[in-house]
């Protein structure tokens, strides 16, 4: 039952796994959404033993077996056809692709109590157009009664890859919102930690240049100076400048993995500044905000801002490549949190693929 200001909630959880269990983690997130929810309902793609399902039934109001199709989105509207959401002030979409809360939820709602937003979530992006991201969302009353919210999940179809779920599902129901003149909003403020984060990357490889270019000038002098023959003085210069313009190269690409292609941008900018300079404002503006903040900031939105999840692809696949080695005492600086249940899932995923891969850095 919600203690949390007296709003009535309904939640849908969406889950999936490749085994087919009810993994620890997840049963710990149910029972922290049971603190906020006055009715739970799982909907799972895998083949839950009559036993598992026993073990949900006093944490979920009702539990739900579908097929696996669809991603989160089909299991959503799956659950949401039998659910009267006139009943409620409040309707809770969230999944499995998190672990946590790091903090209690009671505390995030309450927060947000105050906010004045029509929906909202933990985090958003900008990758294709604003959305608020879909592993933990939250809707109020008028957007539960409104005819916009009710037609999207009518004419939703089935998509068949994760790329076209994000487009025509996560993206397109935080835009068919915001069209229909609700408004969206985070718990989390992580704009300024990552416009932050990106200067502090290219400043990085900026000082990294400097050093190498100190290190091949104090070479030169040697080699210039304490050598004796000419030709040999030659060959060393020679040898040097190739060394100095594949290192300059090393760097520049550096700098151009880092900010994609603003590198060219700024190119651009210096040979026609006049024409260039709105559409580079532009392109950064854009550029920054679609970065994916639960992988590139993870660290930071959970020591700085609050942030009550990690991803589970984050630390499972680590697709940016980012330093993930220390979860573990980053989470411990917050919470209680138990991180055997983070250990011990992805030790399971780990056997299952064979790799060993998660806590790749570069």
């Amino acid at each position: 039952m919600s203690q949390v200001n007296h709003e009535k909630r309904l939640c849908i959880f969406a889950h999936f796994d490749k085994d087919n269990i009810l993994d620890p983690y997840v049963l710990f997130y149910l029972q922290e959404i049971r603190k906020v929810a006055d009715r739970l309902v799982f909907v799972s793609t895998a083949s839950l033993t009559p036993e598992t399902i026993a073990t949900l039934k006093p944490v979920c109001d009702a539990v739900l077996i579908r097929k696996n199709e669809g991603y989160d989105f089909a299991g959503w509207k799956f659950a949401l056809q039998s659910e009267a959401l006139n009943d409620f002030d409040e309707l809770i979409l969230c999944n499995d692709s998190v672990y946590g809360p790091f903090l209690p939820l009671e505390q995030i709602f309450s927060e947000m109590k105050g906010n004045a937003c029509d929906f909202w979530g933990i985090t958003s992006n900008y990758d294709i157009a604003y959305h608020v991201q879909s592993y933990f969302l939250v809707f109020r009353k008028t957007v539960l009664v409104s005819s916009a919210f009710q037609k999207f999940w009518k004419e939703m179809e089935i998509q068949k890859s994760k790329k076209n779920v994000i487009k025509h599902g996560e993206v397109r129901l935080s835009q068919t919102l915001l069209k229909a003149g609700f408004r969206a909003s985070t718990y989390t403020r992580h704009r300024l930690l990552l416009s932050l984060a990106i200067v502090y990357s290219v400043q990085f490889f900026i000082v990294k240049a400097g050093i190498r270019i100190r290190k091949a000038l104090n070479v030169l002098f040697l080699r210039l100076f304490h050598r004796r023959r000419k030709d040999h003085r030659r060959k060393s210069l020679a040898a040097l400048i190739e060394k100095a313009v594949i290192s300059a190269g090393r760097v520049l690409s550096k700098i151009k993995n880092t900010i994609g292609k603003g590198f060219h941008k700024i190119f651009n900018f210096i040979l026609h500044p006049g024409k260039k300079l709105r559409r580079l404002i532009l392109f950064f503006e854009l550029r920054i905000k679609a970065v994916n903040v639960t992988h590139f900031l993870w660290k930071q939105l959970i020591l700085y801002n609050k942030m009550p999840f990690i991803k589970v692809d984050l630390l499972r696949d680590n697709p940016m490549g980012v330093d993930i080695g220390d979860y573990k005492h980053v989470i411990s600086r917050v919470s209680n949190y138990n991180a055997s249940l983070i250990a011990n899932h992805l030790s399971r995923a780990r056997k299952r693929s064979g790799e060993n891969t998660m806590f790749k850095a570069n």
